[in-house]
């Protein structure tokens, strides 16, 4: 007997924040609508996000800022530095309110999230999709995206479709086999979730453009298999309405964590240099904490000027083991320092420093050893958490280790800090750039 997996009790609902840099910096400065943003990269690097006014007036994503300065001017596009402290927290607020929408939610990224839906209390899934959206924007201010279907490969795809077709304002259900066929015949196959450009080239030698032509493979699953793997099957089967993904199967934690930037000017400095790593080590072992796992390897790099170094040398790197697996910040940032004192070398310009974690385990898993000069003890933890709990209160970097030199006055930081020169207040996150309202 077949099952229709448009009557299941349960559907997936995909929302997405749109243009989600851009629009956290009107939802606190109006003036901003209908303006073409750009948002930039860390260092003012590089055009990393774009409204829509930006995309149609000719911004490129990965533009580089110095070149792009003629056509913002005669655009009038309105540049932003990247501030994740806000992203982040109005991130956090989207998912809130979903997670008071839905029974069970994942978050897929920073601005994308899965939720699951029952079918049986809400007859009109579209009419459901538009409270979503409507209660989103009415509680954070920010627009969202939803789509619906019977898997989570499906919901990717009606959410698409809602996004660039202004006649579903936004919303979109998939509701029969017969509304999803249309709508897969007009979906190239590399733009599926899951679909890479390997499997792409595979598809298209066997005469597989699009989506729907994909989904009926499913009537040769030992071809499937054999051409595209269990993976590939996966995606077949969920585009068929069956439901292979679970809830948060997507999202797995971590196995490498790399904390990384271009400084704001060169620097030949080692105490410069110290900071950089105590900085980078210290953000990566936070990342570390808010996963509930703990690291064995640690590498350190340091990238210089390819063209004013002496050999033609560039690139430096060193890292360590631990014997026993750990996310306390002073071990880190420690081992880190000693890496940077070992690669080192005077007059040498360096632009970059970055820190890499690996050998992750849950923390749960760890077996300790008494006679392991970097322990992780039950006091270093408590510690650790006191200390994330504070800069999660009160906002990054509030507590902070000295070695970082977070401490000095920013004109004696600034050549290893990034540039930040277009970078609006972090609303949300610090008590100093509070918006400020007037009354007449």
């Amino acid at each position: 007997m077949n099952i229709d997996p448009y009557n299941l009790p349960t559907a997936y609902a995909m929302i997405d924040c749109n243009n989600f840099y851009a629009s956290c910096e009107r939802v606190f400065d109006p003036t901003l609508n209908d303006k073409p943003i750009a948002i930039l990269s860390n260092n003012d690097g590089c055009v990393i996000a774009r409204s829509e006014e930006a995309k149609e007036a000719g911004v490129e994503m990965g533009a580089p800022e110095f070149k792009s300065r003629k056509l913002f001017k005669e655009k009038g596009v309105v540049v932003r530095s990247s501030n994740y402290a806000l992203y982040g927290d109005m991130s956090d607020r989207v998912m809130d309110v979903l997670d008071q929408l839905s029974h069970n939610i994942e978050v897929y990224s920073i601005d994308e999230a899965f939720a699951r839906v029952s079918t049986n209390i809400f007859d009109d899934l579209n009419e459901y999709g538009a409270y979503i959206k409507e209660t989103i924007q009415q509680w954070t201010g920010l627009p969202v995206s939803v789509g619906i279907a019977p898997s989570k490969t499906l919901a990717k795809v009606a959410n698409s479709i809602a996004k660039r077709n202004p006649l579903f304002d936004g919303v979109l259900a998939l509701s029969n086999q017969d509304e999803t066929d249309q709508h897969l015949k007009d979906l190239p196959v590399q733009k599926i979730w899951g679909i890479g450009s390997g499997m792409t080239i595979r598809l298209h030698r066997h005469g597989i453009e699009n989506a729907f032509q994909l989904k009926n493979t499913v009537q040769n699953r030992k071809w499937v298999r054999k051409n595209l793997h269990v993976t590939g099957l996966r995606t077949v089967l969920e585009l068929n309405g069956m439901p292979c993904i679970k809830m948060g199967e997507a999202l797995d934690k971590r196995k490498g964590i790399l904390t990384s930037r271009m400084f704001g000017t060169p620097i030949y400095e080692l105490d410069h240099l110290q900071e950089a790593i105590s900085t980078y080590a210290s953000r990566a072992a936070e990342k570390l904490r808010s996963q509930n796992s703990v690291a064995s390897l640690l590498r350190i790099m340091l990238i210089g000027d390819k063209y004013s170094n002496l050999k033609g040398q560039y690139k430096y790197s060193a890292g360590t083991s631990l014997k026993v697996p750990t996310a306390n910040t002073p071990t880190l940032i420690r081992l880190a320092k000693g890496l940077v004192n070992h690669v080192y070398m005077e007059n040498t310009k360096y632009k970059k420093a970055a820190v890499m974690l690996t050998g992750i385990v849950p923390n749960s898993e760890v077996q300790m050893d008494l006679f392991d000069p970097h322990l992780y003890t039950q006091q270093q933890f408590r510690l650790m958490e006191c200390l994330d709990e504070i800069n999660s209160k009160f906002g990054r970097n509030k507590a902070a280790f000295a070695s970082t030199g977070l401490h000095k006055e920013k004109e004696h930081r600034n050549k290893w800090l990034m540039n930040q020169n277009y970078l609006s207040n972090r609303y949300t996150t610090r008590w100093s750039e509070l918006m400020v309202v007037k009354a007449k």
